[in-house]
């Protein structure tokens, strides 16, 4: 190759390079971006000059991976958190402690021993066990209002879930078509990796790259999600998340990682466990204060009623004051085998049911410190996960961002390589013109 096609490649490379570097400056905010470089190699064969072989795309599939996956950890923990912490919040309201419901109960008939027959202490009692229900029925709305939410919110992901899977697909489309035409497809692979950001944000993938540039894309549990050009679609029904791909079905469920993952088990390692506590505790209360009630007898003579009432298939969102129960129907007169103790003034049932309720309540405090020990790991499991994200994003940053230093020394090096080829090429154009003289 001649003197002048040598500079004249060399001045289409320094041109390329001066391109990639105006492309990476005008680039640098925006989100996501990649940097570009141009790869440049020597032409076949001997003195033949440079060819520009293709602009590169700077990335480290493996940083992009710790983003991916260190995004939807600290997705999965903020997710957790909000619920977790609403409900800490809930049951230790000062308004809402069930403790105190208990102990202005136990009051109430503790009130009663010095004068068990009066209509006033009497309707103390049923008043403060009124109280104690409202507190309850509080209590059972919250935490069937986080249910519903937590429902709701997880049919607001998986739609969303559902939309960047298809935008993948479609894009795995679009970039497997450019590459196939030898064209250049960076921007469409950084969409492709904002996209995978925020599916990573919803739940936790695992993505592996193919030979002709689309990505394949599945749950933990190897429920494929986007396969090529083809995306599953995400459906809910309760909180049980069920993959279809093609006519096949995938329970994703328990390996969902990210908010979605997040949600899925604050359902089954708090609300529930907290309901299923509550119901404890409401049962507990009320068996105990009816057991000792329905052994007394009343201001009639008859044997006591139960002060409350409940469906035992959810005792916490059933809970009443017994509808039959009168002031004078409070069994507060003891029995001597099968007949009153005493006249109306005899309080010796009344005491067991004060006796009866010591301690009831005491597993309130432990639900609550139960949440707060959760609370407080959980909330540094989040600090955690930010650190580790900030920490990924930046190690990509530092690969594949623009750093305008660095673009401002390509930028002075790739005109002075334009000036040298230039230089060449008026060189050999130089020469050509005294050869041409000597003849």
């Amino acid at each position: 190759m001649s003197m002048l096609s040598n500079g004249v490649s060399g001045l289409n490379a320094a041109n390329a390079g001066l391109n990639a570097v105006s492309q990476n400056v005008s680039n640098a905010a925006v989100k996501g971006y990649s940097r570009q470089t141009v790869v440049l190699q020597t032409n076949d064969g001997a003195l033949n000059g440079v060819k520009v072989t293709k602009f590169e795309r700077v990335v480290d599939n493996f940083l992009n991976a710790d983003i991916w996956r260190t995004q939807s950890d600290l997705n999965y923990y903020e997710s957790y958190q909000d619920y977790l912490g609403y409900l800490e919040e809930v049951l230790g309201t000062d308004s809402l402690n069930l403790n105190d419901a208990v102990a202005d109960l136990s009051a109430a008939f503790n009130a009663a021993l010095s004068s068990p027959e009066s209509p006033a202490y009497r309707q103390q009692v049923i008043s403060s066990a009124n109280a104690m229900v409202q507190d309850l029925q509080q209590l059972d709305g919250a935490l069937t209002g986080l249910v519903r939410k937590l429902e709701f919110e997880m049919k607001a992901v998986t739609d969303n879930v559902n939309s960047v899977l298809q935008e993948l697909a479609d894009l795995n489309q679009k970039i497997s078509k450019e590459i196939a035409l030898g064209r250049d497809a960076g921007t469409l692979l950084d969409t492709r990796e904002q996209a995978v950001n925020r599916l990573s944000a919803f739940m936790q993938v695992d993505v592996m790259q193919e030979d002709n540039g689309s990505i394949n894309i599945s749950a933990l549990n190897g429920a494929p999600l986007v396969m090529s050009g083809k995306a599953a679609v995400l459906s809910v029904a309760g909180t049980q998340v069920t993959a279809t791909f093609n006519t096949q079905q995938f329970s994703i469920s328990g390996s969902a990682g990210g908010s979605l993952g997040g949600l899925l088990r604050v359902k089954s390692e708090v609300l529930d466990p907290a309901r299923a506590e509550l119901n404890n505790l409401v049962t507990g209360i009320a068996d105990k204060v009816n057991a000792a009630l329905t052994n007394g007898f009343d201001l009639n003579g008859d044997l006591g009623l139960p002060l409350f009432t409940y469906n035992a298939a959810d005792p916490l969102g059933s809970i009443l004051v017994n509808p039959a129960m009168t002031q004078d129907k409070l069994a507060f007169r003891g029995n001597a085998g099968g007949v009153p103790a005493g006249g109306v003034g005899d309080n010796s049932n009344l005491v067991k049911v004060i006796d009866s309720m010591k301690g009831v309540a005491s597993g309130y405090d432990g639900l609550i410190g139960k949440l707060a020990i959760q609370s407080k790991q959980v909330q540094a499991s989040v600090k955690t996960a930010q650190v580790l994200n900030d920490k990924a994003v930046a190690s990509r940053e530092s690969i594949s961002g623009v750093n305008r230093d660095e673009e401002a020394a390509n930028l002075l090096y790739y005109q002075q390589l334009y000036q040298a080829n230039a230089k060449v090429i008026s060189t050999a154009g130089q020469m050509f013109d005294t050869l041409m003289t000597m003849f």
